[in-house]
């Protein structure tokens, strides 16, 4: 018996002009989000590729000259495209894509695309999670609403009551057939996706793709329910439609935008010029009370009384080195102090999204998917954070060749290509798909209650709809 009902409504829904429409209208804006994004992230991989590999050549062609020269000379890390930003774009426009590393100094991110961007364009790009996440949820809700209201109006939902059919057969029939529609629309899509990336990374991130699959059915099979329960309870059809419209604006654009103001009204981070300030600040009066000057010297007379000498001259080694990497210790801690806070306001502002999350299904599906994308503010730290930890080993490494190969006072010391090819450049690696998966347990967490709620008041309304009909 379902699987009549499912039959037939698939049939209904495939000849209805609606669907027809409405299905043209989506793969034609599939398709150019499709290759569009594909065309930018060939585009943007292949260009910061080529960037990462001309600063390592520069790194290594720099010439003979100071080691700390050349740690002022620095290096750029760039972010690379992953092979799924074509998928869902995240919030990388918002993001830098370079890092200067340098001595003493940790810097942001730069060159936002979203900066290069038209206004309106910066409002976020077209990619294909947006489509899944914001288009065909529409088209789902306008292919459902009328399933049960439209027929208690014209009197068949009596009829088909009355002929033996359950209520519980009825709603899962009528489930599995949209669902059969939506599933039509979805999987060449899905399939398309596939082989492109396949094609463009092999099966390294095959195991993100199909988590991120079984995300966006879970979150259409989530919707058709909440489509069929409105439909089920309405009065009319165009109170299931009016409703249901409400809902998807909702989830959509208010509750988003709401979440996203009252994150920022109650966890504001601080302005680039005000954060600038407050760690010049702190490196002038140094650490745990211990002025920077205060500490070098301390670490100047530890010297002497471990080599037995009192001047810097008698050093083995050449104290400038060490006192470069004193400053480092300084910086790294004033740095990591200031970058922890900012990162912590922005982990407040997370938790309010997520928090709100709860209102909207669809913030909740857009969260995992940057995740398995790689192009989520949890990606961008740890490309961030792995940038600074190669710039603090570069110091390092620098530091302690002028410290072990050189002597105190001499200015003419020189380092050769051996030095930069052994401090070596840097190469992202991006997160294994478990430290991924772990940020995700809020937003999974709100799939889970919404899926109980709607099976909980789904098998309510199927086991009343004999007595509503």
């Amino acid at each position: 018996m379902i699987i009549d009902i499912a039959t037939k409504e698939f049939r209904q829904t495939f000849r209805d002009g609606r669907f027809r429409l409405a299905a043209t209208l989506f793969i034609m804006l599939a398709a150019i989000a499709f290759f569009t994004a594909s065309q930018r992230y060939q585009s943007l991989s292949a260009e910061r590729t080529r960037a990462q590999q001309e600063v390592a050549l520069q790194w290594v062609e720099q010439g003979e000259k100071n080691p700390h020269s050349a740690a002022h000379y620095g290096q750029y890390a760039f972010r690379p495209a992953l092979p799924l930003a074509f998928f869902d774009s995240g919030v990388q426009a918002f993001e830098g894509v370079s890092i200067w590393l340098e001595a003493h100094k940790r810097n942001y991110a730069a060159g936002r695309p979203a900066d290069d961007m038209s206004p309106l364009a910066s409002f976020g790009e077209i990619s294909i999670a947006y489509i899944l996440q914001v288009l065909l949820p529409l088209i789902l809700l306008l292919i459902a609403y009328p399933s049960f209201a439209a027929e208690r109006e014209s009197g068949t939902l009596r009829q088909v009551m009355a002929s033996g059919v359950t209520g519980g057969q009825l709603f899962l029939g009528k489930f599995v057939g949209l669902s059969a529609s939506v599933l039509l629309l979805m999987l060449p899509i899905i399939g398309i996706c596939f082989l492109v990336l396949v094609s463009t990374s092999g099966a390294t991130w095959l195991a993100h793709a199909v988590l991120l699959s079984v995300l966006y059915l879970w979150f259409m099979a989530l919707l058709l329910g909440l489509a069929l329960l409105v439909s089920a309870v309405a009065s009319t059809a165009r109170v299931a439609l009016l409703v249901l419209l409400v809902i998807w604006a909702l989830g959509n654009f208010v509750v988003p935008r709401i979440a996203a103001d009252m994150g920022r009204l109650a966890s504001p981070t601080p302005s680039a010029d005000a954060l600038l300030r407050a760690i010049e600040n702190d490196l002038a009066v140094g650490i745990d009370g211990e002025t920077p000057s205060a500490k070098i010297e301390k670490r100047r007379r530890q010297l002497h009384a471990l080599y037995k000498v009192s001047t810097d001259a008698e050093l083995p080694i050449n104290i400038q080195g060490v006192i470069f990497g004193v400053q480092d210790e300084i910086s790294d801690v004033v740095y990591d102090r200031h970058f922890s806070a900012l990162e912590a306001a922005v982990d407040r502002q997370l938790d309010i999204f997520e928090a709100a999350s709860i209102l909207s299904p669809r913030m909740a599906v857009m969260l995992v998917s940057q995740e398995l994308s790689g192009t989520s503010i949890g990606h961008q730290r740890q490309f961030a954070d792995g940038a600074e930890a190669f710039r603090r080993e570069l110091m390092k490494t620098l530091n302690r060749d002028i410290t072990l190969n050189s002597r105190s006072g001499d200015n003419a010391y020189r380092s050769s290509a051996d030095l930069w090819r052994e401090a070596g450049e840097y190469r992202f690696v991006p997160e294994q798909l478990g430290a991924s998966i772990a940020r995700c347990g809020a937003p999974l967490t709100v799939l889970v209650l919404w899926s109980l709620l709607i099976c909980g008041l789904g098998w309510g309304v199927a086991r009343r709809l004999g007595t509503v009909g």
